[in-house]
C-alpha cells in the first residue's frame, strides 16, 4: 500500500437537500475510501475527497487493503441514483441541477440542457454567481510583502480604511494590512506583482478562513501552491470496511492523502520562520481556537487574532499607519512621499522632478490595480 499508487480526486455534490452522514453510511457500505466536508446549514453542497488511481478507479477498502475499485464515473452515477444529486466531478458530465423542476412540456433539466449542446448543458448546471457579495462584514488581515506606499492606493481602490503595520518575519519585513466591512472578496484581488505571496485572514459572523495566494493567477488558473482553509468546516473520514484500529496503514494513507497536510505545508513555506508542525496541528483545530493558533504558529503577534475578532480597533495596534480612502490624486501623491521618503531616509520631498516621475508611477499602479481586479473579479464569477 504506497501513496505512490493512489492520487486525490475532488467532487461537489449538489442537491436540493443532502444528509451528509447518509452519504457516508452509503459510501462505507461500498467499501470506498473517502473524506467529507461541508458548512453547517449548507449540507446540500458536499464536498467530496476520493483516492483514485491512474486509470480514474476509485480505492476500496477490503481485508484492510486498497485495491481498486469502481471508476469514479460510475460511483459519481451511483451517488446521482441514491440520493437524487448532481455529482459535479472532473472528466464527469454534469447530469442535472438536484431538485430542479422539469423543463417545458415535462423535458427534464438534463434532457433540456442536454438539447443546447455540452457546453451550455455543463453551464446549466452549475450555479452561477453574478453578484459580488457586500452582505458578510468581514475583518481582514493580509500578511504581504507589499511595498508600503501601496497602502494608499489600495485604500482609494478599496474604497475603506486601510490600516498598515511593518511586521517582521524572520530576516524579513513583511506588512500587515487590516481592513474592514462587507465583501467576502477583500484581500483576494487587485494586487501587484511585488505583494507575493499573499496571505489572507478573515472572519466574519459564519467563518474563520486562511487563504494563500502564492502569486498572481496563470491563464485563469490558480497557481500551484494555493491554499484555502475553513475552521467553520466539518470533516468526517470514511474508511470502507476498516476501523482506525483495525487498518492503521488505511487510515493514515486516507489522511495523507486527503487530509489538509499540503494546505499546512503551503502556509508554512509561505512565511519565513513558520513552524510546521504547530501549523498543522492548527488546522486540526476548530473555530477561534484553531485561527488562534495558526496566527502563533505563524510567528505573527497575538494581536493580530483580537483584531481578526473584533476585540482590538486596527487603529489601536501599537504602530499603525491608517489610510482613509481618498481621491486618486490625493492617494498617488501620498504614495509618491512614501516612496521616495523609504528610498531616502530622513530626507524631505523636495525635489520636483523626482516627485512628478514617483507620482506618475504611483498613478500607472493604482490603474493596473484596478484593471487587475476588475478582470479577476469577471474571471471569478465566470467560474463560479
Amino acid at each position: 500500500m504506497s501513496s505512490e499508487t493512489w492520487n486525490r480526486t475532488e467532487a461537489v455534490i449538489v442537491a436540493a437537500a443532502l444528509e451528509p452522514l447518509d452519504v457516508a453510511s452509503h459510501l462505507a457500505a461500498a467499501t470506498v475510501v473517502a473524506r467529507l466536508e461541508w458548512y453547517p446549514g449548507t449540507e446540500h453542497l458536499l464536498s467530496i475527497a476520493l483516492l483514485t488511481d491512474a486509470a480514474g478507479r476509485v480505492a476500496r477498502n477490503v481485508d484492510d487493503a486498497l485495491e481498486q475499485g469502481p471508476a469514479a464515473a460510475d460511483l459519481a452515477d451511483a451517488l446521482t441514483a441514491a440520493f437524487d444529486v448532481d455529482v459535479l466531478m472532473e472528466g464527469v458530465p454534469a447530469r442535472r441541477v438536484a431538485g430542479e423542476a422539469p423543463g417545458p412540456a415535462g423535458v427534464g433539466a438534463a434532457e433540456a440542457a442536454g438539447a443546447a449542446g455540452p457546453a451550455d448543458a455543463e453551464a446549466a448546471a452549475l450555479p452561477v454567481v453574478t453578484e459580488e457579495d457586500v452582505d458578510h462584514d468581514a475583518r481582514t488581515v493580509v500578511l504581504t510583502p507589499m511595498p508600503a506606499h501601496q497602502a494608499p492606493l489600495h485604500a482609494t481602490l478599496l474604497e475603506r480604511t486601510v490600516t498598515v503595520l511593518e511586521q517582521p518575519v524572520a530576516e524579513e519585513t513583511r506588512r500587515l494590512l487590516v481592513t474592514t466591512g462587507p465583501g467576502r472578496e477583500l484581500g483576494v484581488l487587485g494586487w501587484d506583482a511585488d505583494a507575493y505571496p499573499v496571505l489572507r485572514l478573515q472572519v466574519d459572523a459564519e467563518d474563520r478562513t486562511a487563504l494563500l495566494l502564492p502569486g498572481p493567477e496563470v491563464d485563469d488558473d490558480e497557481p500551484e501552491g494555493t491554499a484555502v482553509f475553513s475552521w467553520a468546516m466539518q470533516s468526517l473520514y470514511v474508511y470502507g470496511g476498516a476501523t482506525g484500529a483495525e487498518a492503521p496503514e488505511v487510515r493514515e494513507l486516507a489522511h495523507e492523502l486527503l487530509g489538509d497536510g499540503a494546505d499546512a505545508a503551503a502556509f508554512a513555506a509561505a512565511v519565513p520562520g513558520a513552524d510546521p508542525d504547530a501549523v498543522a496541528a492548527a488546522l486540526r483545530l476548530r473555530g477561534a481556537d484553531g485561527l488562534a493558533a495558526f496566527v502563533a504558529a505563524l510567528g505573527l503577534p497575538a494581536a493580530v487574532t483580537e483584531v481578526l475578532e473584533g476585540r482590538t480597533s486596527p487603529a489601536d495596534l501599537p504602530g499603525a499607519v491608517v489610510h482613509e480612502p481618498a481621491r486618486l490624486d490625493k492617494a498617488a501623491a501620498t504614495a509618491a512621499k512614501i516612496a521616495f521618503e523609504s528610498s531616502v531616509p530622513g530626507r524631505a520631498v523636495r525635489e520636483p522632478a523626482v516627485q512628478r516621475r514617483l507620482l506618475r508611477g504611483a498613478v500607472a499602479a493604482v490603474g493596473a490595480l484596478a484593471a487587475g481586479a476588475a478582470l479577476s473579479a469577471v474571471v471569478r464569477r465566470t467560474r463560479r
